[in-house]
């Protein structure tokens, strides 16, 4: 019989909830809590932490209560594996779990064993969302002559810190997922210690427990379904270049301004903003978008985020003056977008920016280039992680897929909007398998599931008209109603990422999510769209448009 050893790490400096493996969970510390439950099937654990003094108390704590436990070096986690490995003979089984991870038990870790050596595999693991279970019900397990090896080649800090990377990448590996439990997919769930809410929702899940130590972590599972504003599903997701993305991203104008044709209920509150951005984390949106020129939506950001920033990825976009013409030298521009940028930090409290995209097209060649010259250097500095654009016409989209410092672009897409059809889109993307293309405007501002008083006057449209056809497509494709005619259109377009969806209330964001749990459109129901809605003014499609148009009426 292969030996087992399960091998937790844990540590005092966690950056987003310090000293969370010391917090009281079940009448004893967490890390406590974790190594018992682990181990209570017998089974052999061993908990790794660092051998840094700010981790003294951890290791006090653990031989308090004769938990066994070895120390190495802060960063350097995958060492620590080996170090608390190292008596094991060749064929041993490891398993990692973290100390964050609560819900594990001995009969879960038991199960991800024995299939794995059922199997002739090298790495079995969790991986969430793919894997379909609750985000912190995980485990990896691998031969101790596996880790051996990739202590041996792991060279680069990423993989030291995470232990596992070089194994994923060089070996034989599969999947444990919710199937190997017998049990539906419930990835929307979170079960694990990461920061405050997390901690005070695993407060409500533990408490009252008589035995903290031995509830099957199926029963810890109910627990938390039962508890209030947990969420019943999840933003669906997709797979680019390996990386999983969620269907909708959560634009904030909305939260930064009184925006939007159909918008009824002005800007909300700050504590209705912080409750619809926790929402939408909690329902699975990874993705949130921003700009410098949605009001104060970037500084809300910022409060809202706090000990959230890392679950998502934050995207911005830049704003520059209007320089007069012929009175612009080079450093100012440059001044201008470290001004623009910097202060986007300081909103959004982070240090770098994740997707720093360009709101005007025309930047990108602008003042001889000086724009886009800067933004490159502070990419390549760190201060942002990826340059995007957020364009407006199908030229702007072909330019920017042409160029490979572009890694996200923002397009305006709809069920009305003709210009995306033929433009050549499509094939560009073909070659730029790893961009990332958001959708927005899918409701037109809400025009397209707001009454006739919302739209435009535009010359030659007759609003009704557009919104008889629409409501005529809802029943002939059983669909529930205009929005989610127009949801369903954008998300069958397979080409695109993600669809940006802004709301101004809590209940439009769960309504939101739930129609991204609707099938989409066919292919065929998508060309019956397409020839149903024909030629429409382009003004319509182009809502920076409305305001002149109305002026130019008003004029006249």
């Amino acid at each position: 019989m292969r030996p087992i050893r399960v091998v937790i790490q844990a540590r005092i400096t966690s950056t987003r909830l310090p000293a969370k493996a010391l917090l009281p969970l079940g009448a004893m510390a967490s890390v406590v809590l974790c190594a018992r439950r682990a181990a209570n099937t017998g089974l052999d654990v061993v908990v790794a932490i660092p051998a840094a003094q700010t981790d003294d108390a951890l290791a006090d704590e653990l031989e308090r209560n004769a938990i066994t436990h070895i120390r190495g070096d802060l960063e350097d986690v995958l060492g620590r594996f080996l170090g608390a490995t190292q008596d094991l003979p060749s064929g041993a089984v490891v398993v990692r779990l973290t100390a964050d991870n609560m819900f594990p038990d001995g009969a879960f870790v038991q199960r991800v064993v024995d299939e794995f050596l059922s199997r002739e595999l090298d790495y079995l693991g969790t991986h969430s969302p793919l894997d379909g279970l609750p985000y912190g019900l995980s485990a990896e397990v691998f031969s101790v002559d596996v880790l051996r090896a990739a202590a041996q080649s792991a060279s680069t800090a990423h993989e030291r810190e995470h232990v596992t990377p070089w194994i994923r990448h060089n070996c034989t590996t599969a999947l444990f997922s919710h199937e190997n439990l017998g049990i539906e997919a419930q990835s929307h769930l979170r079960c694990t210690l990461d920061s405050l809410p997390d901690y005070l929702c695993l407060q409500q899940v533990f408490a009252g427990i008589d035995d903290p130590i031995n509830i099957t972590w199926a029963d810890l599972i109910a627990r938390l379904r039962t508890l209030p504003n947990t969420p019943v599903a999840a933003v669906p997701w997709s797979i680019v270049q390996g990386k999983v993305q969620r269907r909708m991203v959560l634009g904030t104008v909305q939260l930064g301004l009184a925006y939007g044709a159909a918008n009824r209920t002005g800007q909300p509150s700050l504590e209705a903003a912080a409750e619809i951005v926790q929402q939408a984390i909690g329902h699975g949106v990874t993705c949130i978008d921003t700009a410098r020129v949605y009001g104060d939506a970037e500084q809300r950001l910022g409060l809202c985020l706090q000990g959230l920033c890392d679950r998502v990825t934050l995207i911005t976009k830049l704003e520059l003056p209007e320089f007069p013409v012929g009175q612009v030298d080079r450093q100012s521009v440059r001044s201008a977008v470290d001004a623009s940028v910097f202060a986007s930090c300081h909103a959004l409290r982070v240090q770098q920016l994740d997707v720093l995209m360009l709101h005007r097209w025309a930047h990108r060649y602008q003042y001889n280039g000086a724009v886009w010259e800067r933004l490159l250097e502070l990419r390549d500095s760190g201060v942002i992680g990826q340059l995007g654009a957020s364009l407006y016409t199908p030229v702007e989209a072909l330019e920017a897929a042409r160029d490979p410092d572009i890694a996200c672009i923002q397009i305006p897409f709809n069920l009305l909007d003709w210009r995306w059809r033929d433009a050549g889109l499509q094939q560009a993307l073909r070659v730029r398998t790893d961009l990332v293309v958001h959708a927005r405007s899918a409701l037109l501002q809400g025009i397209l599931a707001g009454g006739v008083e919302c739209w435009p006057n535009i010359a030659g449209l007759r609003a009704q008209d557009i919104i008889d056809q629409l409501d005529s497509l809802v029943v002939q494709l059983n669909r529930q109603d205009r929005a989610d005619l127009c949801l369903a259109y954008v998300r069958a377009h397979t080409w695109i990422t993600s669809t940006v969806v802004g709301v101004e209330t809590q209940r439009q964001l769960l309504r939101n999510i739930d129609l991204f749990q609707q099938p989409m459109l066919t292919q065929d129901e998508c060309a019956r769209v397409e020839k149903t809605l024909v030629n429409l003014p382009e003004d319509l499609l182009n809502p920076s448009r409305w305001p002149l148009i109305q002026t130019r009426r008003a004029a006249s």
